[in-house]
């Protein structure tokens, strides 16, 4: 617990046998990237022949971890810490090499944000915290406190100006945290809203307003969520009357709520409910087989749609299943996944500093120029247009 509260790392201790006996995951690395689960974790655990040697592993998508092996009372310990970076990745690169779905590479976009990137000088440092784990095992002793009389008020000034900066950036990171999330509520993509905001996430605590009173504080983000989350929805174009009654039965929950973990769980199952409203209310008018289509397409609106294979998932013909579409959603199947595409590609040119080309690429067009024709037609602005605008907006 002392490495981790140290490195703010994910922290593994394994026994012999492979066998882990302590673990502390603030990163869950997602099933499509290489090492997920516990693979990274024992590949490094088995390839570490020495004790009292620090050795370092570094994956193929260049995350890289730190091991050390010691002896306690005739038992041997490995611990693992990471994963961290030495760099920022290309993230457009890297969902184009391993062929990323759009719903990949928005979750490799979450994690990436969340991994820390570390300095030469920073690993550095952590690999021999980690030498001296033995060490740090040891009853710490208390230290003795010397009180200053007076206060230098240039040092207070400048610790006061560090907080001011550290406070400014961690706001901004909060609000582009909350347009990722309303943006996949309104979507319906519990699967991203849920790892954007969850009961663990720290940049949601808010813990400095009511440090002693932990229920309030949850009851307090609990009550923001909701608000986002109604916000949300009616951004999908939900009808007035069932936002109403979700959020009137949220509200109620949240109030006469007596326990933290009560408050932890609603805050995840309502997140999941509001997304399932508003896929339900966009879905409830069609026919299960175009409400499959549509599933199919929002999942996969970066790739070529094969009409043949996805008739053959659905047991259809191919001619039957574009007519029907066709009549219930007034789109073509291209019409409806440019529509898709078109939307994501706003909210990346508002949020995400990304080139043209990276966009194109990501949103499913091989051919910047092609996307910025398309872009242009639908919007009446290019992609750098529709950017400057947004970003005028914005300030």
């Amino acid at each position: 617990m002392k490495i981790q509260h140290i490195t703010k790392l994910n922290t593994y201790v394994l026994k012999k046998n492979r066998e882990l006996v302590y673990h502390h995951e603030m990163i869950s690395i997602p099933a499509f990237m290489p090492g997920s689960g516990d693979r990274d974790i024992l590949f490094l655990y088995d390839n570490m022949e020495q004790q009292g040697q620090l050795y370092s592993y570094i994956n193929e998508w260049d995350l890289h971890y730190f091991g050390y092996s010691f002896s306690e009372r005739e038992d041997g310990y490995t611990i693992i810490i990471g994963p961290y970076l030495d760099k920022t990745p290309n993230l457009y690169l890297l969902s184009k090499e391993y062929h990323l779905s759009g719903t990949q590479s928005e979750e490799l976009r979450l994690i990436a944000d969340k991994i820390y990137v570390l300095t030469v000088e920073q690993a550095s440092s952590y690999g021999s915290v980690l030498q001296q784990f033995t060490n740090m095992m040891e009853q710490e002793m208390a230290p003795l406190v010397i009180l200053s009389d007076k206060s230098s008020s240039s040092i207070r000034n400048h610790e006061d100006q560090l907080n001011a900066d550290e406070e400014a950036e961690i706001v901004k990171l909060r609000y582009k945290t909350e347009k990722n999330f309303m943006h996949a509520v309104e979507c319906g993509d519990k699967k991203t809203a849920l790892a954007l905001i969850n009961s663990k996430n720290m940049l949601f605590s808010f813990s400095e307003r009511f440090p002693n009173q932990p229920l309030r504080r949850l009851k307090n983000v609990a009550i923001i969520l909701n608000t986002l989350l109604r916000t949300s929805a009616r951004n999908s174009h939900v009808p007035a009357i069932m936002i109403h009654q979700i959020s009137e039965k949220f509200a109620y929950e949240i109030e006469n709520a007596i326990q933290v973990e009560t408050l932890h769980q609603l805050e995840d199952r309502m997140i999941e409910e509001y997304c399932d409203l508003v896929i339900s209310n966009s879905l409830s008018k069609y026919t299960t087989m175009t409400q499959r289509v549509i599933e199919y397409i929002r999942s996969f609106y970066n790739k070529p749609i094969n009409k043949e294979e996805l008739a053959a998932k659905l047991s259809t013909h191919p001619s039957h299943l574009s007519r029907k579409f066709k009549e219930e959603t007034k789109m073509t199947l291209t019409a409806y996944q440019q529509m898709l595409r078109i939307n994501q590609a706003k909210h990346l040119l508002k949020t995400e500093n990304l080139s043209v080309e990276e966009i194109a690429w990501t949103i499913g067009y091989e051919d910047p120029s092609y996307f910025t024709r398309v872009f242009k037609k639908e919007t009446g602005r290019t992609p750098t247009q529709y950017r400057d605008e947004a970003g005028e907006y914005q300030k």
